[in-house]
């Protein structure tokens, strides 16, 4: 079978969509002929092959003119989309909102068919959002079918964009247990020194972002006698935070490490009593389901998906507000272990090999659906 997956950002990007397509395209190179096709939003100044292999799958990267709030725009994307689309049997196309979707849903419409996986729908919905819904969410409709990560999503496809339930699937993401595996006491304790994690260690991880609720955990840890460890790549608010630290006085508590790479992140993760994510919005929270594996209790917000994948008290701890995180952060750094178990039981159904096998009799039958 030959594949492409459209992404609007580079697939090295450290965000959860980009994260999914290249966990998928690469185990589906095992057996299939693989292409991705992305712009470098998000990373405009950054330097960029525009044709590269990597684990037997081509990546073709297009520059992207104008930012556009996060929309994109890129006239080299839509002249390489018109130029190869013929060339594959199904085309897998990610991410709600952007502009290499958008167009790629309307080029695409009867020409062949397509998977559509918004990967997160949009939570801030300003007037410039609500209009995009309004005027572009018909063309979902386009797709052969749409993957929903959870019960949220499905819901959203279905109230919100009109989609048949027969035309909608839940494919959630995966794990790499191996590369989740623990490392050894002394490259932990090497780890732990470099970042002077010298008691006892809250840990975040995502970007660097106003919506994922950061501002708030620094007021939750003022009197609590923890580290807070924050990995990601800064969208802008890291100064914000950088300031209310000092505001509160515990510049000494807080470290930013920067994106990791995935060694460096197993390690944050061991290295590590509790995990917390009081993020406005979650469309899935795969960085949930990690700490859940690598044995840390997880905090939690009431919003978008995280109670589906969080019971309180039972895997893991919700916070219902600001005033209840600091709570809740105490009870996970106690880390009770009946809590942590059921996470990691919880966390060992989520398996990239097996969301591979169970895509690509979706993307069979989407093939089996245009023919008729």
């Amino acid at each position: 079978m030959k594949i492409l997956h459209i992404s609007s950002a580079r697939v090295d990007y450290p965000g959860g969509t980009e994260k999914v397509i290249w966990e998928l395209a690469k185990r589906q190179a095992a057996k299939n002929e693989v292409t991705i096709l992305q712009t470098n939003l998000y990373q405009e100044k950054e330097p960029f092959v525009k044709e590269d292999e990597k684990e037997d799958v081509k990546i073709l990267t297009c520059k992207n003119d104008f930012f556009l709030g996060g929309f994109g725009f890129s006239r080299e994307f839509k002249k390489k989309l018109v130029s190869i689309w013929s060339n594959f049997d199904i085309i897998h196309i990610h991410g709600h909102g952007r502009f290499t979707s958008n167009f790629a849903m309307k080029f695409l419409d009867k020409k062949k068919p397509f998977v559509y996986s918004a990967q997160g729908f949009f939570h801030r919905r300003n007037i410039i959002k609500k209009a995009y819904d309004f005027l572009f969410g018909g063309r979902l409709k386009n797709a052969a079918i749409c993957t929903a990560l959870t019960e949220v999503e499905v819901n959203h496809l279905k109230n919100k964009f009109k989609i048949s339930p027969k035309n909608i699937r839940v494919l959630s993401p995966g794990l790499d247990m191996n590369s989740l595996k623990k490392p050894s006491k002394k490259i932990l304790d090497l780890f732990r020194k470099k970042y002077k994690l010298n008691r006892k260690t809250l840990l975040y991880v995502g970007r660097i972002h106003e919506s994922k609720g950061l501002q708030h955990v620094l007021d939750a840890i003022k009197d609590v006698d923890c580290k807070l460890l924050i990995v990601g790549k800064d969208s802008g608010y890291k100064p914000v935070l950088e300031e209310k630290a000092r505001e509160l006085g515990i510049q000494n508590k807080v470290i930013f490490t920067g994106a990791l790479d995935d060694d460096d992140l197993t390690k944050a993760y061991y290295s590590s009593d509790s995990f917390v994510l009081f993020s406005e919005w979650e469309g899935f929270g795969i960085v949930v389901i990690e700490a859940m594996a690598s044995g840390l209790s997880v905090v939690v917000s009431n919003n978008g998906s995280l109670p589906h994948l969080v019971k309180d008290g039972i895997n893991g701890y919700i916070a219902n507000s600001g005033k209840e995180l600091k709570e809740k952060i105490l009870l996970a750094l106690k880390g009770n272990k009946k809590i942590i178990a059921e996470g990691e039981k919880f966390a060992k159904q989520f398996d990239w090999d097996s969301l591979t096998k169970n895509l690509e009799k979706n993307y069979a039958e989407a093939i089996k659906k245009s023919k008729k």
